[in-house]
């Protein structure tokens, strides 16, 4: 037996034990939602084209015939009868929404003011362009792998002898970059870096550590190599052979604000489904997911959590209850998220109602619910629906 004081004492410390333990959790939610809070309004300032905060966008030219070929294949401006969906649409700020499943949209609905998402900045969705891209310019030649150094691209870039950084590294955030907020501020506005390239340093930890410059570097990577300007490559290269509609970019980030319609993204989207897709070899596009780093503490909102997040090039995954579903994430909760299973891909555009507004998805188990449900339904859940003309 146990004396009283012993047991005094067990008690004592498992219930500090409980403490520590709810307290850190609790730390953990509250840190989770005050970023997501962070993103909703950092996302508002950045949302539309005429931002102070951006230069003017770039056009991408698209296909001038897309829009009569779309109609002609039932990729109609309906939307379908849902309504959990609606009143998700509606409490969300949610202002483009598709839904497609085996190749067929099974929910469609636009804000009137997101002319169809041209008006809505996919913020860092953009980095998954310039990852693709990347897979194209090994596929023609101009890179023999993601493994290269980047200064075989880049030579005024100084490194340090023996761990040279690699365009994976740059890929995956893994690069050790150490980097000023005024070169985003420039880049955003339409100037090059202020920091030389020359000056950039990399002796930072070469775990992973989210940082834009990663990205800008290897839109500078892809100038150099197609001596052509970003916008100018994302038409040669995916807008123009995947018969795309008209979009804006802001050629100086390479990292964000991308300006394209909700059925743009969903084209790309399917690329991840289409293995004989004519733009990227899917060897690539299946690096793109499984090439992944599980950072120890990274903020995703899609899962509204800082652990258990997995990071490829620039693809997420990290969804409990559903491991093979990944996705594309911009500022916002800009989302392209992927079911390979069920053939499914949801494309989300908007921003993200504040933690004040008592009425809104804030306050639901997850901000993304209603399109957890879809993306673990089987096929045969929707086979019933039907479009509304």
């Amino acid at each position: 037996m146990l004396s009283k004081t012993i047991r005094s004492k067990i008690i004592i410390r498992t219930l500090l034990t409980v403490v520590l333990v709810t307290a850190t959790l609790l730390k953990t939610t509250l840190q989770d939602g005050a970023l997501l809070e962070a993103n909703a309004h950092l996302n508002d300032l950045m949302k539309s084209s005429d931002s102070f905060l951006l230069s003017a966008p770039a056009p991408i030219a698209g296909g001038a015939f897309v829009e009569a070929e779309k109609e002609e294949e039932s990729y109609t401006k309906a939307t379908v009868a849902n309504n959990s969906l609606d009143a998700w649409f509606d409490r969300s700020q949610t202002q483009a929404l598709i839904i497609q499943r085996k190749g067929r949209i099974i929910y469609q609905r636009y804000s009137p003011d997101a002319g169809e998402g041209r008006n809505i900045n996919a913020m860092s969705m953009s980095k998954v362009i310039a990852a693709i891209l990347i897979g194209v310019a090994i596929d023609d030649g101009f890179i023999n792998s993601e493994n290269d150094s980047i200064s075989q691209y880049l030579p005024q870039i100084v490194q340090r002898s023996g761990d040279p950084v690699t365009l994976r590294d740059l890929l995956r955030h893994t690069s050790g970059i150490e980097t000023a907020f005024k070169d985003i501020r420039a880049t955003l506005k339409g100037s090059p870096l202020i920091t030389p390239l020359s000056e950039i340093s990399f002796n930072g930890d070469r775990s992973f550590h989210y940082d834009n410059i990663n990205y800008h570097l290897l839109s500078l990577i892809l100038n150099k190599i197609y001596k052509k300007p970003l916008n100018q490559l994302i038409n040669d290269k995916l807008w123009n052979p995947l018969k795309l509609e008209g979009a804006t970019v802001i050629n100086t980030a390479g990292y964000c604000c991308i300006f394209a319609t909700a059925r743009s993204w969903l084209e790309i989207g399917s690329l991840f489904l289409n293995p004989n897709n004519q733009v990227v070899s899917a060897n690539w596009l299946q690096k793109m997911v499984e090439d992944a780093i599980i950072p120890e503490w990274f903020f995703v909102q899609a899962t509204g959590k800082s652990e258990g997040n997995s990071y490829g090039y620039h693809v997420y995954g990290g969804l409990p209850n559903l491991p093979d579903v990944f996705w594309i994430e911009g500022m916002g909760l800009q989302l392209v998220m992927i079911n390979p299973k069920t053939k499914t891909v949801i494309v989300r555009l908007g921003g993200i109602p504040s933690v004040l507004n008592i009425f809104s998805n804030r306050h639901d188990d997850s901000v993304i619910a209603p399109l957890l449900d879809i993306l673990m339904a089987d096929s045969e859940s929707y086979s019933d629906v039907e479009a509304i003309d």
